[in-house]
């Protein structure tokens, strides 16, 4: 049998790209490394890139991995890099400038200089340092262990958007100006996008592996990003459905009951995708160090479950009733959830992909509501779920939950948020600027930047809104959440917020910094913010949070609350499977306790998911108390 590496030199030898995407927390991480493993252990040389501000790499691997490509300890032939944005904003800066520096009069050159201390710079400087490894030839494979979905989607949409402004900016009689530089400049990088972008969309070369759990939400994001993907050329070849309980475990009614549901949703996903797609099981333990990786990896190549047969429980099974003391809140923990006297509270849940996050935000926020306060649930995360968890459509106004008197629920439209804050710059610069000005603005406004400024605006109007006693932030993964807190302070360094290429500061600059000042200010304290990070007790989890929690509190921000999550039951530890799982989970719960000095609640697994009103208000109880 003709292994891999001979039939790779049998054809024509090109560098192959895996990309693996999906919702967070669904296993993405340990899948591209078991696949990089897989590869490696053939004989091919294998570079495994990930492309999340909060890598956990480093974690699985067990060794150190920085911006600078390294050799992974034991497995010949595979190297691993973590993309760094500080590196590749420095890296780009001085690539950008350096030819330009004594070509351009002084006043222009100090003009781009400041143009690229934007905050937007962080986001073209880290795509195009990815640009440059999806145009590498000199590996057999290259992995992209990428971000969680609504980041990834934009990472792979930019090629085609940056390509376009750079073209259009370029063309006689415009004004040659992007928001972070001449058109000029980047001309040699709208060709490196264009290339990567025909990698990206050819199927010969690149695979698109999507990882998710056989659950509503992970099908619903599957189903929404392949349509996107499709609409620039990017189409998915293959599956991975991971966390399936092992029937022979589920034994009792809690296990049982989630095992009938998950037989339903495997039915779903054959239905629904029309693609190769590979079953994993969930383990007793957590998947770190070498030898389960390479356990993951013979299940995927060697001896794969395909997804091709579907046996759903005959029984009825009744939910299972969780046996839990009520929790009793003290007045220390109830006095971070509820605002002062004739106050305002902004409320924040933090953490990896997958932890739980929207879902204890639902249940906070839906019991706050019922205890008489007037609440807002906002998401700041490009890939919700809370209209699938509400069952229930949500727009970008905020919209009375149903049956609700206290409950309205939002989220920021980006496409919307750019149109209007497009039109508010150009309403600004109209009558101050002559018609050359307003041409380089309006085609600086093109850029691709401008989404995640309008959205950042939107933020921080959210953020300052006094209409609702409570505000709660459902937020997007961790190193994108840390980004977003960290932009008030940034632009309040950097204003090229507004005008972009102008060192001025207009009236509206001035209002707009106090108006930063003010949120960070809010930020900041916490008899007016708590931050929450939600977890589950497992070392990926919770080695990011620490790394957050650090960095939260290097810009002033201290976290107040833990979520824990998914707890199993002591009364439904019935075998050795799930002992073993209890077991690990109370070793994290004590580290838990010894890494943060803050109060930590404990979130039960529960017999259903938390979707739909009445699963959300028993899940606030469980969390909460009456």
């Amino acid at each position: 049998m003709m292994n891999v590496k001979n039939l790779l030199l049998k054809q024509k030898m090109q560098t192959k790209f895996y990309f693996f995407s999906g919702k967070g927390g669904v296993g993405k991480t340990t899948m591209s490394v078991a696949t990089a493993i897989h590869y490696a252990n053939q004989g091919l040389k294998i570079l495994i890139i990930t492309t999340d501000p909060a890598s956990n790499l480093a974690d699985v691997f067990e060794q150190k991995i920085g911006a600078e490509v390294v050799m992974i300890e034991k497995v010949p032939n595979l190297s691993a890099l973590e993309l760094d944005p500080d590196k590749a904003i420095a890296d780009y800066k001085t690539k950008t400038l350096a030819p330009l520096r004594g070509l351009l009069p002084e006043a222009s050159f100090k003009v781009l200089e400041e143009q690229l201390n934007s905050p937007c710079t962080a986001e073209m400087a880290t795509f195009e340092r990815f640009t440059d490894f999806v145009q590498e030839n000199t590996l057999d494979v290259i992995i992209f262990d990428t971000a969680p979905t609504g980041h990834t989607l934009r990472l792979l949409q930019l090629p085609v958007e940056w390509s376009n402004v750079i073209e259009k900016a370029s063309k006689e009689g415009s004004s040659g100006q992007t928001c972070i530089g001449p058109a000029a400049a980047l001309a040699q990088s709208k060709d490196k996008f264009d290339k990567a972008l025909a990698i990206m969309r050819d199927q010969t070369r690149t695979s698109f592996v999507f990882v998710m759990k056989a659950e509503a939400t992970s099908i619903f994001e599957v189903s929404r990003t392949l349509k996107e993907l499709a609409l620039v050329g990017i189409r998915s070849t293959k599956l991975i459905v991971n966390g399936l309980l092992p029937k022979e475990y589920c034994d009792n009614t809690l296990l049982l009951k989630r095992f009938s549901k998950q037989q339903q949703f495997l039915l779903q996903i054959k239905n629904t995708f029309d693609c190769e797609t590979k079953l994993i099981k969930l383990h007793e333990s957590e998947i770190v160090g070498l030898e389960k990786l390479n356990l993951i990896a013979k299940q995927l190549f060697e001896n794969p479950v395909l997804l091709k047969t579907h046996q759903i429980e005959n029984a009825d099974f009744d939910a299972a009733k969780i046996e839990q003391i009520i929790p009793k809140l003290s007045d220390m923990i109830f006095d971070r959830l509820i605002p002062e006297k004739n106050g305002t509270r902004k409320i924040f849940f933090a953490g990896k992909g997958g932890v739980g996050k929207s879902s204890v935000a639902a249940a906070t926020a839906l019991w706050l509501s019922e205890k008489g306060y007037k609440t807002l649930l906002l998401t700041t995360d490009p890939a919700s779920h809370l209209a699938q968890i509400f069952e229930q459509d949500i727009s970008d106004k905020p919209t009375l939950l149903n049956h609700s008197k206290k409950l309205y629920i939002t989220y920021i439209d980006t496409k919307k948020a750019t149109q209007a804050y497009k039109e508010k710059v150009l309403t600004e610069a109209n009558g101050k600027y002559d018609t050359q000005r307003l041409l380089a603005i309006k085609e600086e406004l093109d850029s691709p930047c401008t989404e995640e400024m309008a959205t950042f605006e939107k933020f921080i109007d959210y953020a300052s809104n006094t209409d609702y006693q409570i505000v709660v932030f459902d937020t997007a993964p961790t190193g994108h959440t840390l980004r977003l807190l960290e932009l008030p302070i940034e632009w309040n360094k950097q204003l090229e917020i507004k005008t972009f290429t102008t060192l001025e500061e207009s009236a509206v600059d001035q209002n707009t910094k106090s108006k930063f000042k003010a949120v960070i200010a809010m930020l900041q304290d916490p008899a007016q913010t708590t931050f929450c990070f939600v977890m589950y007790p497992e070392r990926t989890p919770l080695e990011e949070a620490s790394r957050a929690v650090e960095e939260l509190s290097s810009i002033g921000i201290p976290v107040e609350l833990i979520i824990a999550n998914l707890i199993i039951p002591q009364a439904f530890a019935t075998n050795s499977f799930l002992k073993s799982r209890l077991e690990m989970q109370k070793k994290y719960l004590i580290l838990m306790n010894e890494r943060f000095a803050v109060p930590i609640l404990h979130l039960p697994l529960m017999a259903n998911d938390i979707i739909g009103i009445e699963n959300i208000r028993e899940a606030g109880k469980l969390l909460l108390g009456n």
